[in-house]
């Protein structure tokens, strides 16, 4: 993805201010917006900022796990997206890159945000992803995706949750 296309993506994707404190939620659900351009998957996707604290903490055996632009939570957030969100092209798994990350916030709840990439060694046209973030907390979890394949602009969108984990995706 090309650095204007990804800055412009940036800009109007849901979310942009500052995270305020705010009363816990009852839903449980991630949201991610993804881009195909080419060879390159970039997507990124809203966490409730509690639920994904309580992910990685758990994950990295950790307690009091907090958000931060930090290189030590980004490299826990990394581990933890590798077990829990693949994109695989004819049966090889894609390494993820986190390209940017921030907090905003959804209906006054705070949000924690990452953007990742994956690089395919040829345009990306068919390619497996499966979902399980979150899945490990709440029985209720729902990851929502939609996927926007550029230049023609067509677009996918797909609910992951508990017994739908993984899809094919086509362009």
């Amino acid at each position: 993805m090309s650095a204007l296309m990804l800055a412009l993506w940036m800009a109007v994707a849901p979310g942009g201010g500052a995270a305020a404190a705010a009363p816990a939620h009852d839903l449980h659900g991630s949201n991610g917006h993804a881009v195909v351009e080419a060879n390159v998957l970039t997507v990124r996707i809203r966490f409730f900022r509690d639920d994904l604290e309580g992910a990685l903490a758990r994950h990295a055996g950790r307690a009091g796990f907090r958000m931060s632009a930090e290189p030590q939570v980004e490299a826990a957030f990394l581990a933890y997206l590798r077990d829990h969100f693949s994109v695989q092209v004819g049966g090889r798994s894609l390494g993820p890159t986190v390209v940017a990350s921030g907090e905003d916030e959804l209906d006054r709840e705070p949000v924690w945000w990452y953007a990742v990439q994956y690089e395919a060694p040829a345009p990306l046209t068919a390619f497996r992803v499966r979902n399980t973030l979150l899945t490990e907390l709440f029985d209720d979890q729902t990851n929502i995706v939609k996927f926007v394949h550029f230049p023609d602009e067509r677009q996918q969108t797909y609910s992951f949750g508990r017994g739908e984990e993984s899809f094919e995706v086509r362009f």
